[in-house]
C-alpha cells in the first residue's frame, strides 16, 4: 500500500511540475525568445517519467484477514 501511494503522488508530482516546466518554456519561446530548448527537453522528460509511475504503480490486493 505504501509502494503504490508513494508511487502514485511521486507520479503526480512529477507530472505537474514537467507541464508547469513546458509552460515556462513556451512563454520562454513565444513570448521573450528567450532560451527554451533544455527546459522543453526537461518538461517531456518530467512527464514522461511522471505519466510511468502512475501507469505502472500496481495497485495494492485486498486482504482478507
Amino acid at each position: 500500500m505504501i509502494r503504490w501511494l508513494s508511487l502514485v503522488i511521486l507520479g503526480l508530482l512529477l507530472n505537474g511540475s514537467g507541464l508547469s516546466l513546458l509552460c515556462w518554456a513556451a512563454y520562454q519561446k513565444f513570448v521573450t525568445g528567450g532560451e527554451w530548448f533544455w527546459p522543453g527537453t526537461l518538461a517531456l522528460a518530467l512527464c514522461n517519467a511522471g505519466i510511468c509511475c502512475v501507469v505502472g504503480a500496481k495497485k495494492p490486493e485486498k486482504t482478507n484477514l
